[in-house]
């Protein structure tokens, strides 16, 4: 498995991951405007940061399956770039 590949399988193990705790947030039944502490979706394997969202600024980041949610400044895979950033998090886009 080359880099690229460990550093996107990185990617997709935390986006997985938010993904359960957005439902076990719904789940619970959180739907305000509330702050989750989701995990970031850098390529970092040893990232522990998190990223302080609403569950609706996650689905607007997550809206097709090339995005991802990053801290500002954290590990890029090659040929990703930010399409939104904010100040807590980048939205990321594989292949831009």
């Amino acid at each position: 498995m080359s880099r690229d590949e460990r550093l996107a399988r990185n990617q997709e193990t935390f986006r997985y991951a938010n993904g359960r705790l957005r439902e076990r947030v719904l789940a619970a039944g959180v739907t305000d405007h509330r702050h989750v502490p989701f995990f970031c979706e850098c390529a970092d394997e040893g990232c522990t940061g998190r990223i302080s969202a609403t569950l609706d600024e996650f689905e607007e980041a997550h809206v097709t399956s090339a995005h991802f949610f990053a801290l500002p400044g954290h590990l890029r895979i090659a040929a990703e770039e930010a399409i939104e950033e904010n100040g807590r998090y980048e939205v990321l886009i594989k292949g831009a």
